[in-house]
């Protein structure tokens, strides 16, 4: 095990320079984090993992345009949810999201399958800044610091975008739910 952790700047500085060894540091640094907002946009696993592909392919060809406004991570995450959204946009597919039983909101398999189904097309009819906030909070499990960040606002109107996205969320869960009995 490395004991030095090279910072985001530092391995942008490598990977401008050619370094594919840094390049595969950042994938493992943020891999995780790319993945679980890719799954919670598009509720598959396998595209999930194509989102992940598609986001470092962009990241590695569109490096050299990052100007260091924002967090490395953030950036990451933005590229991350434009490539779900497209994916989700070109899937004819209607995708289910498994809910966890532990939270005992659905205890039959056919009542898990409507609200998956009723989650799915709930948070695709959001608006992208809502269903972002949502996603980075409950797939990515992010802070309201790094949504904030990712959402370019500040924390006040971070927490406000997520307040008012479950709201939007739960009136659109129910509605749907009814449509799919």
């Amino acid at each position: 095990m490395e004991l030095f952790e090279p910072t985001d700047d530092e391995l942008i500085a490598a990977i401008r320079s050619g370094s594919d060894l840094a390049f595969d540091r950042l994938m493992r640094r943020y891999r995780r984090l790319v993945y679980r907002v890719a799954y919670g946009y598009v509720g598959d696993p396998d595209d999930a993992l194509d989102v992940v592909q598609e986001t470092f392919l962009k990241v590695y060809s569109r490096l050299s345009s990052f100007r260091g406004e924002g967090t490395l991570k953030s950036w990451i995450v933005r590229i991350a949810a434009n490539e779900a959204m497209n994916r989700k946009r070109s899937s004819a597919r209607l995708e289910t999201t498994e809910l966890d039983e532990s939270s005992g909101y659905a205890r039959h398999p056919g009542e898990r399958l409507v609200a998956g189904r009723a989650l799915t097309r709930s948070l695709a009819a959001l608006g992208a800044k809502h269903r972002l906030a949502i996603v980075l909070r409950y797939y990515g499990e992010r802070s309201t610091r790094e949504i904030a960040a990712a959402l370019e606002c500040s924390e006040g109107t971070a927490r406000n975008v997520l307040f008012r996205g479950l709201a939007k969320l739960r009136t659109l869960m129910n509605a749907s739910e009814e449509s799919l009995r």
